[in-house]
């Protein structure tokens, strides 16, 4: 009888470890998602701010179809409000890349926007990656931008 005991007690401990791990592992992978989407938000919150709505506002209103005619035509807050736009818009896609936001929560809040606005910097960020031998530029908002439209055509045709 205390042999029989104690198997029980021996299976019902190692059923509780098993028990715990299992809700801890769900735990830390809740926990992980509400990080994720804790850090993308605290970031879009300055999307909302008056002075970055301006920006906005006057990146999509551009109409340089050529990086020579926004060489030829720009002003330095034309400058100012593409750069204040696309280091956002890159911050946003380096999260993607570092899947620290899912696309489909970067879709919820930005799809809009991104769709918007890249198309209006697309061309000056070409000309610019090639004048100045930097590749690199701006190229998480690109992704971003690439991401969200292959999103939308997967989300129209499923």
């Amino acid at each position: 009888m205390v042999d029989t005991l104690l198997r029980i007690l021996s299976a019902a401990a190692s059923l509780a470890l098993i028990s715990g791990v299992v809700i801890a592992i769900l735990q830390l992978r809740h926990q992980r998602r509400m990080r994720q989407e804790e850090i993308a938000m605290r970031l879009y919150a300055t999307f909302g701010e008056e002075s970055f709505v301006r920006h906005f506002q006057r990146v999509t209103r551009m109409d340089y179809a050529t990086y020579a005619d926004y060489r030829a035509r720009s002003s330095a807050e034309d400058t100012t409000s593409i750069m204040v736009v696309s280091v956002f818009f890159e911050s946003m896609g380096l999260l993607l890349k570092r899947g620290l936001a899912p696309i489909e929560l970067l879709d919820d809040l930005l799809s809009g926007p991104v769709l918007q606005a890249w198309p209006k910097v697309s061309p000056i960020w070409a000309g610019l990656r090639e004048e100045n031998n930097q590749p690199s530029w701006a190229e998480w908002f690109e992704v971003l931008h690439d991401e969200m439209a292959r999103r939308m055509v997967r989300l129209k045709n499923p």
